[in-house]
Parts: structure tokens; C-alpha cells; sequence
């Protein structure tokens, strides 16, 4: 008598597939930024994106424009912009990490030495999301730049960039992994990287790092040669890297993150094509190994980018030109997207403005 039941549990299951893909729709514009950032860090915690200084583009002054300190909030359950406590140290192109309610931040740079030189930083300060507040924490053990981070069973590792040769005179790329303990304010030495690079990016899929793409600073002729498609896989647990196969599409300066087990990389410059920025947006699945695209960006740009409920957030970036968009788009990849309260309240439709 219960033979007509027996396929009920997969019924259930077909019904939530469907519906939660149903969620799933296109890039929409959602906002403008408030403050026309670049070179500026961003991380996302609970409904809420956090931008942390950078320059703004505004006051750019052929490059040295200073750093800024401000924060900007965008909440993306009223579409409402607010602002956070300064950060102690102004600063150009740091890192974030994002550990329970707290966001780290690591490094940059500021224009305040000699003739407006650059002036790198080692300086961590963590910023409480419930209290407003900024509290320093122990200084990065070595001085670099454009590396990355990610977090995996609340430890941080800061990965590649560039440090100062001094056999060389200038900077050069390093596979220097570096693992910060929250918890206990203590950096330790990792295994290296096997492909030196900085500018790239790292994304946590089951408890392990992927870093995709990136720049060499090879003194070789043209920008594109110094550009790396190599994706290398980091197990936390075993203290090893493993090398995967490359990016089948050639870009760079793109932005990556995680949503369900995959890895979105969106926007960047064509490497191929004149260095042409691009909407692309590729999705590389790990455990099958493969790629598949999705639908573009509704405006080819350099961006960033954070994931807030399964929705992926890109806050402005350069375009054609080297204009600048404050444009906020908004990706619902129908990951968690059955709950209604992860929807976006507000559409302001087609924001186009560049300067």
C-alpha cells in the first residue's frame, strides 16, 4: 500500500531544485558607490558590504591622490549606504579577511613619502562589525604587496605578492604563504606557493585554497607575458600545494569568489583581445574540473567583489577608457535563495553614469 509513496522524497527533491533555481536570475544594477573608490578592500558580514579606503578617484591627481581612511556600508537588505568608523591608518590596496564578525586588514600602501613615494605598510587592524570599533593587531612578519588572503578553520593566510629584492634593486614576485591566528595574535610560516605571483586571487572551496591567475613582474617584453593563468590548490591540513589545470580563457585583474562549491571569476581585462576590459563571468567547478560560463556583467569592468546569501556583489571599477563606474551589480545565483529574505528589496534599474 505504500508503493505509490516510495518516489516522494525525490518529488521533494526536484521541487526544491526547481524552485531554488528559480531564484537565480541576471546582473542587475542595484546601486551606486557613495564614494568613488579604487584600490579600496572589501568584505562582507552579515547583509552587510563593507568598502575600506583606497583613493578616491575624484582627487586622483595623476596617481597620487591620498589614502583614505573612511568606510563605507552598503546593506543589502534596505539598499541603504551608511558610514563605519575610520580606519586608523589610511591606506591604498590592503587585504581583507573576515573572521566571525570581525574584518581584518592587512598591508597597503600610502603616497606620504619622499616626493610622494609609495610608502608600504605591514600594519593589521581588526574592525569590530557589532561595537563600531578598530583595534591593532600584530604587524604582518614580511613587508609585501598585492597578495592575497583567505580563511579556512579560522586561521588567515596571506599568499604571494611582491617583496623587495635586494640583490635586484626592485620588487619581485613570491610564493611566501604566511598564516595568521586570530585567536591568538601569532603569525607561522607555510609551505610556499609554487608559482610566484601577486595580483591574483584565492578562494576557499572544502576547506581548501585555490589561487587563480596573476602577475610575475617578469622583466619581459610586454604586459601580457607577465600575466599567469596557472590554478594551484592548497591543503591546509597537509601543508601542500597542488598544481590543476590552467585557465582555459586568458584574462587578468579579475575578480573571484565562492558560492556552493564553485569559483566565479568575474570581469578583468581580455589578454587575448587587446587588453580589452570584459563582463565575462567564468565558473570553474573543482571537484568535476570544469568550466562553463554564465550570463556577463552588464558592464565590462575591473572590479571586486563579495558574496552576501548566494548573491554576488561587484562594487564599481574601471571601464573603457580608463573611466570609472560607480555602479553596484547584484548576481543571484540561487544558492539559499529559497528564503525570501535574501532578496534584494529595491531595483533602481539601468545606472550608467561614468565620469
Amino acid at each position: 500500500m505504500f508503493a505509490k509513496y516510495r518516489y516522494l522524497p525525490w518529488v521533494f527533491i526536484l521541487l526544491f531544485v526547481v524552485v531554488s533555481n528559480s531564484f537565480a536570475g541576471g546582473w542587475e544594477q542595484v546601486t551606486e558607490l557613495p564614494t568613488w573608490r579604487m584600490g579600496d578592500a572589501a568584505a562582507a558580514v552579515k547583509g552587510k558590504i563593507y568598502l575600506i579606503g583606497g583613493f578616491d578617484r575624484h582627487e586622483n591627481l595623476g596617481g597620487r591622490a591620498r589614502a583614505l581612511s573612511t568606510v563605507d556600508v552598503y546593506d543589502t537588505q534596505t539598499n541603504t549606504w551608511h558610514t563605519a568608523a575610520n580606519m586608523p591608518t589610511p591606506r591604498v590596496a590592503s587585504q581583507t579577511a573576515v573572521f566571525s564578525n570581525e574584518i581584518y586588514v592587512f598591508g597597503g600602501y600610502d603616497r606620504q613619502g619622499p616626493r610622494g613615494a609609495f610608502r608600504y605598510k605591514k600594519n593589521v587592524e581588526m574592525y569590530d562589525t557589532a561595537t563600531d570599533t578598530w583595534v591593532k593587531k600584530r604587524n604582518m612578519p614580511t613587508l609585501r604587496e598585492n597578495f592575497t588572503t583567505a580563511v579556512v578553520n579560522g586561521k588567515i593566510y596571506v599568499i604571494g605578492g611582491r617583496v623587495q629584492d635586494k640583490r635586484l634593486g626592485a620588487g619581485a614576485a613570491t610564493g611566501l604563504v604566511e598564516v595568521y591566528d586570530p585567536l591568538t595574535n601569532r603569525w607561522e610560516k607555510r609551505a610556499d606557493m609554487p608559482t610566484e605571483r601577486g595580483e591574483t586571487s584565492a578562494v576557499v572551496v572544502d576547506g581548501k585554497i585555490y589561487v587563480i591567475g596573476g602577475y610575475t613582474w617578469r622583466m619581459v617584453p610586454g604586459l601580457r607575458e607577465r600575466f599567469v593563468s596557472s590554478i594551484e590548490e592548497y591543503n591546509p591540513k597537509t601543508d601542500r600545494w597542488r598544481e590543476l589545470p590552467d585557465l582555459p580563457m586568458f584574462k587578468g585583474w579579475f575578480a573571484t569568489v565562492a558560492v556552493d562549491n564553485e569559483i566565479y571569476t568575474i570581469g578583468g581585462i581580455d589578454l587575448d583581445n587587446g587588453l580589452q576590459r570584459i563582463s565575462d563571468v567564468d565558473v570553474y567547478n573543482p571537484s568535476a574540473n570544469k568550466w562553463r560560463k554564465i550570463e556577463p556583467m552588464t558592464i565590462p569592468a575591473t572590479t571586486t567583489a563579495v558574496v552576501v546569501k548566494g548573491t554576488i556583489y561587484t562594487s564599481g571599477g574601471l571601464v573603457g577608457g580608463g573611466k570609472f563606474s560607480p555602479v553596484v551589480e547584484a548576481f543571484d545565483t540561487g544558492f539559499l535563495a529559497v528564503d525570501p529574505r535574501d532578496k534584494l528589496l529595491m531595483h533602481w534599474g539601468k545606472l550608467k553614469r561614468v565620469d
